[in-house]
């Protein structure tokens, strides 16, 4: 019988900016004035079976110093199994529910963790087998230059190199979301179809350098925590933003899209 884990987070959260993450790796960050619910897949953050690690931060909104008395973030893991295109309901794990700020305290920070055990029948190229960034004495200039180099090919209409680029990542995200090959493929056609279509690659915007996966990622977001690497469009007035995590592999000295 055939059996496809897919496991989600289900939230919901208000007046806050928050982030949750998968192992250090982050699956879901924004911010939020109101209050919104979604149910997100992480099976792209899960590499091997066994123990896995969850982290949720919430932090004031823009423009503030301390979190509002709304703040709030709630959330579990949920396993479906969506073989042959079911999506069958199989198991919620148990709620984690941040603590309330009240309505005199001043808090900067609140976090929660914990964890859940998954089974999956597939292996992602590993991003935990590489160097530690933290490490690399010219880390940020590296970044920097491949972000640069990512958004020539776009630039200079190199399409084939760019899918070539990020081959890695989509190879993961096929794996761990059980894609086939014409959807996989679609996925690359369509960021490239945009490109091709109104969809300009912008310079980078005032950044910070982020560091996940336990030191071994990095990437580079807007100060409100969106990824710096995106797309416009000026007739549409639509922003495309595409999320490159970045390693380096055992024994190389050059970064790749993971």
């Amino acid at each position: 019988m055939i059996y496809q884990p897919y496991y989600t987070i289900s939230f919901s959260v208000s007046a806050c900016n928050f982030e949750i993450l998968v192992n250090d790796i982050p699956v879901v960050t924004m911010e939020t004035k109101g209050q919104i619910s979604a149910n997100i897949p992480i099976n792209y953050a899960i590499y091997k079976s066994g123990k896995q690690f969850v982290t949720a931060n919430i932090k004031p909104l823009a423009g503030t110093e301390n979190l509002h008395p709304d703040a709030s973030l709630k959330f579990n893991v949920r396993l479906y199994d969506v073989a042959n295109n079911d999506f069958k309901r199989i198991n919620d794990f148990e709620e984690v529910k941040l603590p309330q700020v009240e309505e005199n305290q001043k808090v900067l920070f609140l976090t929660q963790e914990t964890e859940f055990i998954a089974e999956i029948p597939y292996s992602l190229i590993n991003w935990n087998n590489g160097e530690n960034l933290k490490d690399v004495d010219d880390i940020k200039e590296k970044v920097i230059q491949a972000y640069n180099n990512l958004a020539n090919l776009l630039k200079e209409e190199k399409y084939a190199e760019f899918a070539e680029k990020i081959s890695v990542r989509e190879k993961n995200m096929a794996t761990s979301m059980y894609l086939t090959n014409s959807e996989s493929k679609a996925r690359i056609n369509s960021l490239i179809d945009d490109a091709k279509n109104g969809f300009d690659v912008m310079p980078l915007p005032k950044s910070i350098f982020k560091f996940y996966g336990y030191g071994k990622l990095v990437t580079l977001k807007k100060l409100n925590g969106e990824p710096a690497f995106y797309l416009y469009n000026k007739e549409t007035k639509e922003e495309l933003m595409i999320d490159q995590m970045l390693y380096m592999p055992k024994g190389k000295t050059e970064l790749e899209i993971i």
